[in-house]
């Protein structure tokens, strides 16, 4: 009888296991924690705007570039910070929540041979409760620039940005591009790296090898 007994024990604590243990077997993301969760989330709502955003006039000065650029293009991105608790929880690994992201155009207008000037917003978006879980904030987290020599999405970009902290800042960000990279790149329609003033980076190349790229904002009334 005790053989009879463990087996029926067995077969119960089997048919538990599997009962309880069904989604670690169809859920991939049951049985590896670190999978993809992305399918998880809802679908992004419509942030909200902001009737009245803080603007600031962005200019783009280039100095010495080794040819034209027929594409230059200007994107805020903005994002709710990691892991808010105001968005829903995923699953997956520990934190793993929903982000609400989304990258504004913004035009650049050419001024002379080589200035853009265009307007961005520090706070384009409204503190919303989207999922019933407290308010998002949407924040700003850069402003970019993207210059094509061409205009051919698969070309490289020369991209430089500035951050929320250096717009609020006001004061100039210099930086540069290698000049042998232009027109192609050689990184595969991938960005070309950038050389910042001040940086390690900077400090390890020619500065005769370089083409300027100045951003600054400058607050509106």
């Amino acid at each position: 009888m005790k053989p009879i007994c463990l087996t029926v024990a067995a077969l119960l604590l089997a048919s538990s296991g599997t009962a309880c243990g069904a989604r670690s077997m169809s859920d991939p993301i049951a049985s590896n924690p670190y999978a993809d969760v992305k399918h998880r989330a809802p679908p992004q709502p419509e942030l909200k705007r902001n009737p009245h955003p803080t603007a600031y006039e962005l200019t783009v000065k280039l100095k010495d570039a080794p040819g034209p650029f027929a594409s230059i293009k200007g994107f805020m991105q903005y994002e709710t910070r990691l892991a808010d608790p105001c968005l829903p929880d995923l699953g997956g690994m520990a934190g793993t929540r929903m982000r609400l992201k989304e990258n504004v155009p913004f035009e650049l207008q050419q001024v002379d041979a080589s200035t853009w000037r265009g307007v961005i917003y520090t706070d384009l978006f409204e503190d919303h409760d989207y999922f019933g879980l407290g308010n998002c904030h949407v924040g700003l987290v850069a402003a970019r620039v993207e210059l094509r020599p061409t205009g051919a999405a698969t070309e490289s970009a020369f991209v430089e940005y500035l951050s929320l902290d250096q717009i609020q800042k006001q004061a100039p960000t210099h930086s540069g591009f290698l000049k042998r990279q232009y027109p192609a790149g050689t990184y595969g329609g991938a960005s070309v790296p950038s050389f910042r003033e001040g940086t390690p980076m900077r400090a390890r190349v020619d500065e005769k090898d370089l083409f300027g790229i100045e951003l600054i904002a400058q607050k509106r009334d």
